[in-house]
């Protein structure tokens, strides 16, 4: 159940929306609520032209507070990445709009993936990243001690299925998501003064508590400048929907009806423009297939299998 999992895939898709879920997560269960998993069932029922995707990996807490030598935070950002690049490099889609939606911890995924695209090979494919909805991810800035404190509360709340001596130097462990709580808002102050590059974002926080009570607060779950909103639930309940009639679905979805229509109507960036008015290219038994707006035609130059 890790990898990159297609969902659904329109002919006239125009924008590439990825799901990404949090601890002790799964790419579909997390998503499911009846039986229902939701952005195969009903997100394509409102959004007829996204491609959409699920993510997922090994979701085990140790992975996040772990000492930077041995973070395997890293490892996922880049696999989402990279999974993704590949994909998009399938088709005329690699300057599409991408739409992450992340739940809990999922979000530092993408979070961290965009601060390591920097300094790494996939600075085109973050610049495509035009929007984000996080539900229930923490922002704690660049304090260690607040990274810890969600550890705890996280550890409580899976009991005895996590190892209670990861509590003791959580802290400590801290170091990496301290970093990315500092970089990543700066980052998106620097895309946001960029004509072409603002990202849409929105926060989405849970209004019921776990047993041990709040996971994720309304505090820790929001970003300075942006829109906050909170889902009636629990930590675990506000990313599972098992109809389009249901209230928090109206609110997420309506978000990302709204942005996939803009990205649509204004266009992305001069690249994207380019790849959808440009022709493509693709390799056959005879030659290359030229598509444009207007046909297809085949260019012979001899190549053979």
């Amino acid at each position: 159940m890790y990898g990159l999992l297609e969902v659904h895939n329109p002919e006239n898709a125009t924008s590439d929306i990825v799901f990404v879920h949090g601890l002790h997560g799964d790419r579909e269960k997390t998503w499911t609520k009846n039986s229902v998993f939701w952005p195969q069932k009903l997100l394509p029922l409102d959004i007829t032209d996204a491609r959409i995707f699920s993510y997922g990996y090994d979701a085990n807490i140790a992975h996040f507070w772990a000492r930077p030598a041995d973070n395997r935070l890293d490892t996922y950002s880049n696999d989402l990445f990279s999974q993704l690049n590949n994909r998009r490099a399938e088709t005329p889609a690699a300057n599409r709009p991408l739409i992450f939606v992340a739940h809990s911890l999922g979000g530092l995924v993408v979070a961290n993936a965009m601060v390591d695209s920097a300094s790494n090979s996939y600075q085109s494919l973050s610049s495509c990243i035009r929007g984000i909805a996080f539900i229930g991810t923490p922002h704690k800035g660049s304090a260690k001690a607040k990274w810890a404190q969600v550890g705890r509360q996280i550890i409580a709340y899976f009991g005895k299925s996590t190892n209670p001596e990861l509590a003791k130097d959580l802290e400590e462990k801290s170091e990496k998501l301290a970093k990315i709580g500092d970089v990543f808002p700066k980052l998106l102050k620097r895309r946001n003064e960029e004509a072409k590059g603002r990202i849409e974002l929105v926060c989405f926080f849970e209004g019921q508590p776990m047993n041990i009570g709040m996971i994720v607060d309304e505090s820790s779950a929001t970003l300075s400048g942006y829109e906050s909103i909170l889902l009636n639930g629990n930590h675990s309940e506000i990313c599972k929907f098992g109809s389009r009639d249901e209230e928090n679905y109206t609110k997420v979805v309506g978000h990302l009806m709204k942005w996939t229509r803009e990205f649509e109507n204004s266009g992305t960036t001069e690249e994207a423009k380019k790849v959808t008015n440009d022709a493509y290219f693709y390799g056959t038994n005879n030659g290359l297939q030229q598509h444009t707006n207007s046909g297809t035609m085949t260019l012979n130059f001899g190549m053979r299998n």
